[in-house]
Formats: structure tokens, sequence, C-alpha cells
């Protein structure tokens, strides 16, 4: 890995990838977002997460039409996934995580999603 990648500003970042709009801010709501890079040092996407009680929120950009959003629950409460999106549409993907009613809160994901074991790489 060089130490050739080059920071850009919020507010660059989003007037580059105007999809990029709805996650302005999250940082300042507890979100860690981190670059995900290749073994050639090429960028690959975006990720970032945020855990609340037994709950970890995770956002998956890929490219600018890719996204997937998930709740799961900690493997000290059983594990699994609790609900996920998948989706062309960034701000939507997005957006509907944002809107989730809060961990334990009423109307909030709370059965584990059952994997389908017919996965196809």
């Amino acid at each position: 890995m060089d130490n050739s990648r080059k920071s850009i500003t919020e507010a660059d970042a989003v007037q580059q990838y105007p999809e990029l709009a709805p996650l302005v801010g999250v940082r300042d709501a507890g979100w860690v977002c981190r670059p995900l890079y290749d073994q050639h040092d090429q960028l690959l996407g975006l990720a970032g997460s945020r855990s609340v009680r037994q709950y970890t929120d995770a956002i998956y950009l890929f490219d600018r039409t890719h996204a997937i959003t998930a709740r799961v629950r900690a493997g000290a409460y059983g594990g699994g996934c609790v609900w996920v999106r998948d989706g062309n549409d960034i701000a939507e993907v997005v957006t509907d995580l944002f809107t989730l009613p809060a961990p334990d809160s009423p109307g909030a994901p709370s059965l584990v999603i059952k994997p389908n074991p017919l996965w196809t790489p």
C-alpha cells in the first residue's frame, strides 16, 4: 500500500458525488466511516457503521449506483441481520435505514432474517 491516497473535504465529496448528500453529518451522529481499498490500493467503496445498544447499523457504498444498508444484532445477543436493503438509489437506501425506528422501539425490526441456503457467487 502506498501513501498516495488523497483526502477530500465533505463538501468537495458531495460536489463531486452528489449521491453522497444523505450521508453529510453522519459522523456527528456517532457514525464511523471509512474507505475500502483493494489489494492494489484502488478505492472499492465506502463503509459506515454506528452501534446502538445491541445493534449495529451499517452502510456499504460500492459505486455511484449500488448501496447496501443493514441492521445487525450483536453476537452476544444471538447475532444475525434483522433488516437489510440493497438497491441502486443510494439516497433511498440510506434514507430507509435512517428512518428505521431506534432499536428496541415500537416497530423496530428485531426478528433475525433467515439466510437463503441457495447462495450463489
